[in-house]
């Protein structure tokens, strides 16, 4: 037996005990329930409660009028001035019968639809029309005249009720994994990104080592030759301190070094404007080696998520010092470097995008040739151009130079990935890079990076 027979056979003997209960009636007798395609009825006089939820349906006590009259005790027939207030009674008393008989029916149908909500009885005069749900049917046979009880179910919506939970712990396990795979695709593109960085940070190393190693071998020299210096001055100062002590204790002469030769053929004079000269020189080595150690470090850092007010000039100038050496051979670099006010940064990935263009616009330029850099802004704006003479990009490889993976350089020389994080990292910037180019004639790239929101205000 279905579900909906099984129900509706519950309700029947529900409505059976409460109904003798309430009106003294003793001799009902339930008849075989049915299933039927809807609730059809020749009865005048219903009442019904329905229920919505994640299913919809009814339950329904329909019968004549007069028979009505007879289980709530009215004498019939009916005066016609007393047949409304005798409506009213009976409405009240079967309303709240059927109250009863669902409250306890209910219980066992919640066990199966737990999210049902009820509403209050209604009660219909006359026929009614009902939607096509599974309905199964059942009577109530008494000396007052057949009860007919029905229960109603929506089969479509019962399916979508069972599969419920299963739906929403599908959903919650697929989303789950959604956002598992989000995750291992954001850390797999940071490695991603960090990998391309460390292949430049291999391939600068040996030429920014060679950078430093300039500079440090002449501060090492001329700290040997100041270290003799700083002798040759001790020496001068002890000789005529020995000659005051000598002319102050009027003892016999001392033989002294000639003022202008106080020691070799090294006067004094001569060996404090050599070491100022090479004070200065020290100087500008150590200062070339915080740029170089600082663009480095700068390029290579790993807070990617800090964003603060950066000089996009200074940027530029800090990525040349690490590419300086793959350059100076072969290209000259002009730049022309318009006044800038600060953008919102993380200035170790803009370096990033900086060195990848000029190592392949470098890598473009066969022989000798030229690349320029140039900055300007306008209200919102700070535009990069990064122009060479080089080679040249083929026009249906324009669209492709973006994409993950795509290169045009031998196997082994490229890892296709430069242009495609560069790409990324400007996105993330709110800015964009555009390209233009001609086989032959060489390559433009047009970087635009919004301008920090308070200058952005300022200039409107």
């Amino acid at each position: 037996m279905s579900k909906v027979l099984n129900h509706t056979r519950l309700f029947l003997e529900i409505a059976k005990r409460r109904l003798e209960g309430m009106f003294g009636h003793s001799d009902f007798l339930i008849s075989d329930v049915a299933e039927t395609r809807s609730l059809e009825t020749e009865k005048a006089f219903i009442v019904a409660i329905y229920y919505t939820g994640t299913v919809y349906g009814e339950y329904v006590l329909s019968m004549d009028e007069e028979t009505a009259y007879k289980i709530i005790g009215l004498e019939t027939p009916v005066h016609p001035e007393d047949c409304k207030q005798a409506r009213e009674d009976i409405c009240d008393a079967l309303s709240e019968s059927l109250n009863m008989i669902v409250g306890e029916a209910i219980v066992e149908l919640q066990k199966e639809y737990p999210k049902l909500t009820f509403a209050s009885p209604r009660v219909i005069f006359g026929e009614v029309r009902y939607p096509s749900f599974r309905t199964g049917k059942g009577s109530l046979q008494t000396a007052a005249g057949s009860i007919e009880c029905h229960f109603c179910l929506d089969c479509m919506r019962l399916d979508l009720a069972t599969s419920y939970e299963e739906v929403i712990h599908s959903l919650l396990e697929v989303n789950g994994k959604l956002k598992e795979a989000n995750q291992h695709l954001a850390e797999q593109q940071a490695q991603l990104v960090q990998s391309e960085k460390l292949a430049s940070v291999g391939m600068l190393a040996a030429g920014v080592a060679h950078e430093i190693n300039n500079p440090l071998f002449f501060v090492d020299t001329n700290l040997k030759v100041l270290a003799d210096y700083i002798g040759v001055i001790e020496t001068t100062f002890g000789i005529y301190e020995s000659l005051v002590d000598s002319i102050r204790s009027i003892q016999e002469e001392i033989p002294l070094h000639p003022l202008g030769k106080p020691h070799g053929d090294r006067d004094i004079d001569h060996i404090l404007e050599d070491t100022k000269a090479l004070m200065a020189e020290t100087c500008d080595g150590v200062k070339r080696i915080k740029a170089i150690v600082r663009g480095l470090k700068e390029f290579s850092q790993v807070d990617r998520g800090e964003m603060i007010e950066g000089d996009l000039n200074q940027i530029i100038e800090n990525s040349l010092q690490l590419v300086q050496h793959q350059l100076k051979d072969r290209c000259t670099v002009a730049t022309s470097l318009a006044s800038l006010p600060p953008i919102l940064c993380n200035s170790g990935e803009i370096s990033q995008v900086l060195v990848n263009l000029l190592l392949n616009a470098g890598q473009a330029i066969e022989g000798n040739g030229v690349i320029d850099i140039r900055t300007e802004c306008n209200d919102h704006e700070a535009l990069l151009y990064v122009s060479d003479n080089g080679k040249g990009i083929a026009e249906s490889d324009l669209g492709k130079i973006f994409d993950p993976f795509f290169t045009t350089k031998p196997v082994g020389e490229g890892t296709g990935l430069g242009l495609s994080i560069s790409y990324g990292i400007l996105k993330k910037h709110n800015g964009s890079i555009e390209v233009e180019s001609q086989v032959g004639h060489g390559s433009l790239f047009t970087i635009r990076l919004p301008l920090t929101a308070s200058y952005a205000l300022a200039s409107c």
